[in-house]
Parts: structure tokens; C-alpha cells; sequence
């Protein structure tokens, strides 16, 4: 029914703790039959090699390794273990991040009861010092979105963050790789943004997955935050559309402000305005647009810390 798929590289440690606690949650709520594990090892010059061969024989959950002659890079990578799966869902998670108790046995319901075609789970820091600090808050459980173009607009820009994002399967490669010249960083948000236009989403904040904070990553920003990248996935899920690519291109930027480098210190901001409007990659649009954006997302942040300075001042 799923496949997990587990990119990794140079992470034994956290991989065997993230395969220990996966196989844990699948033996308790029975699911050894509705769930896989695959993990892609991205040519990785430490002990996950033998940690894998290891592990395998000591734990009941289905579980395929395989590994990379070379590194391929983070995109190629999760690409090869979409190719790899056969479920009619995935479920993408770093190597480095834990599942919450529940969500899987949450997700499998779902999948089996109502067709969802995405389902998106909150999410907490974990420092590495053990401190957790939740990200993504709601004030609801779980809410089901409409399939529509106003669902992606709302919601594609959680797919940033891979781990626990589940998707239909069936033609999220093909459709991703029609347009090559779009390849990103991202492809997560384009996969949840095919879903998102054809079928029923479920986000569900009460499951927080928690997402390890100050590892080192195989990847960088750059001064726009990678919006570049980000702003691919919607050309290539609405390559006749310009106009819906820019709209959700910029709902995405005005919900992660902090891309735009939006905050104390107005150069960081300048620098990554002139990044943008510099590219070859950004529609013509979309750069007319950041100019009404950018005094936009500083207006938002200035109301709400004055909003939270008010509240903080309040008697209880």
C-alpha cells in the first residue's frame, strides 16, 4: 500500500535510529503488510553500509537498501527511489527525521477509506541538544481540502519539507521528468502539487514530525533561499498556465517570507530582490510582481510584531 523511501547519506546513526523506531511503529499497529521501507544510500563514506546489512536481518519490516556508485545528488536520488517503488502511495522521510506514533496507522486508514491522494503532517524541530520546538502549528487536528488549484495555493509550499509528505504514486515521475529543464532541489512540491489538483488532501498538524535541526546537509541555499528551484515545479504542473504558475510561485514566497530574506537586516532582502529579477529562470511576471511583494511581506511582519508586543503587554 506504501513505500517509505529513505534517501541517505553519511548518516548511519540517525539511519539505524530512524529504521529501529519505524519497525517499532509498524510491529505495534500490525501493518507489516501494507507498509516497505526503501532506502537509496547515496555513495556514503561511512558505516551505513554495515549498519544496513545489519539491521536488515534483525528487524520483521520489509525493508530494500540499495546503494549509488557514485553521489548523485539529493534530486537523482529521491528521483531513483520513486523508480524503485511500486506501492500505490509514498511517503518520502529524511534519514535524519522520526515519525510520530500514530501517523501510520493515521495515513493507511485514509489511503484505504477515502482514495486521499496527499496527506501532509505537521512538524517540530529536534535540536541536538533533545530540545523540540514546534514548527508548523494549527489550531485543528486534521482538516480535508478540496482537489484545486486554491488547495495548492494554501498548501504546496509544505511540500519544502519531504519528510512524512505522503502522495499517489502514479504519474508523479513521468509528469515531473516531461519537463527536464524544471529539474530542482524541490520536486516534493511539485509531487504534492500533482496531487493536490486531482484529488483530496489531508493535512494533519496534531502528527508532528520531528525534523532534526543543525545537521550537516549535502546542499545550500543560495540568496534567493532556492526560490528559484521552488518556482520550477509550478511551470512544469502548469506549463500552458503562466499566470496560475506565477500565482502559486508567489503564494509560495509570501507564506515562506524568509526566502525572500524578509527580516532585521533590509540589504539581505535587496540582495535577494536583485538575485530574482536577475534570473533567466524567473518569469517576467513573477518579477513584476516581487515588487509589490516585497513591501507586502515587510508590512505582514511589522503587524505582527506589533500584534505579539500587544499581546505579550496584555494583563491575563
Amino acid at each position: 500500500m506504501i513505500d517509505i523511501l529513505i534517501p541517505t547519506y553519511n548518516r548511519a546513526e540517525c539511519l539505524k535510529k530512524n529504521i529501529l523506531i519505524l519497525n517499532k511503529q509498524i510491529n505495534e499497529d500490525n501493518l507489516q503488510q501494507e507498509l516497505r521501507i526503501i532506502i537509496s544510500d547515496n555513495h556514503s563514506t561511512d558505516s551505513t553500509q554495515n549498519i544496513l546489512s545489519e539491521i536488515k536481518n534483525n528487524i520483521s519490516a520489509q525493508i530494500l537498501a540499495y546503494r549509488q556508485d557514485t553521489n548523485i545528488g539529493l534530486e537523482p536520488n529521491a528521483l531513483f527511489l520513486l523508480k524503485k517503488a511500486s506501492s500505490e502511495y509514498v511517503m518520502y522521510l529524511g534519514d535524519d527525521d522520526y515519525l510520530p506514533d500514530g501517523y501510520l496507522s493515521f495515513v493507511i486508514d485514509k489511503a484505504k477509506n477515502e482514495a486521499v491522494h496527499c496527506v501532509m503532517p505537521g512538524f517540530s524541530g529536534l535540536f541536538q541538544d533533545g530540545t523540540i520546538k514546534p514548527v508548523r502549528n494549527a489550531d485543528f487536528a486534521l482538516k480535508k481540502y478540496q482537489p484545486g488549484f486554491s488547495t495548492v495555493c494554501k498548501l504546496s509550499n509544505y511540500g519544502h519539507q519531504l519528510s512524512g509528505l505522503v502522495t499517489k504514486r502514479a504519474g508523479l515521475y513521468e509528469t515531473y521528468m516531461k519537463r527536464e529543464e524544471n529539474r530542482n532541489l524541490y520536486p516534493f512540491v511539485y509531487f504534492v502539487t500533482h496531487c493536490m489538483l486531482r484529488g483530496h488532501t489531508y493535512y494533519a498538524p496534531k502528527y508532528q514530525v520531528l525534523v532534526s535541526q543543525g545537521n550537516t546537509k549535502d546542499w545550500r541555499y543560495d540568496d534567493s533561499g532556492l526560490l528559484v528551484d521552488v518556482f520550477k515545479n509550478y511551470k512544469t504542473a502548469f506549463p500552458e498556465k503562466p499566470l496560475k504558475a506565477a500565482i502559486a510561485s508567489l503564494a509560495f514566497a509570501k507564506t515562506q517570507s524568509w526566502r525572500l530574506r524578509v527580516g532585521k537586516n533590509p540589504l539581505n532582502a535587496i540582495k535577494a530582490f536583485f538575485y530574482l529579477t536577475a534570473s533567466k529562470e524567473v518569469s517576467p511576471l513573477i518579477k513584476a510582481s516581487l515588487i509589490a511583494l516585497y513591501p507586502y511581506c515587510y508590512i505582514e511582519r511589522t503587524l505582527s510584531l506589533i500584534k505579539k508586543q500587544l499581546t505579550s503587554g496584555s494583563p491575563n
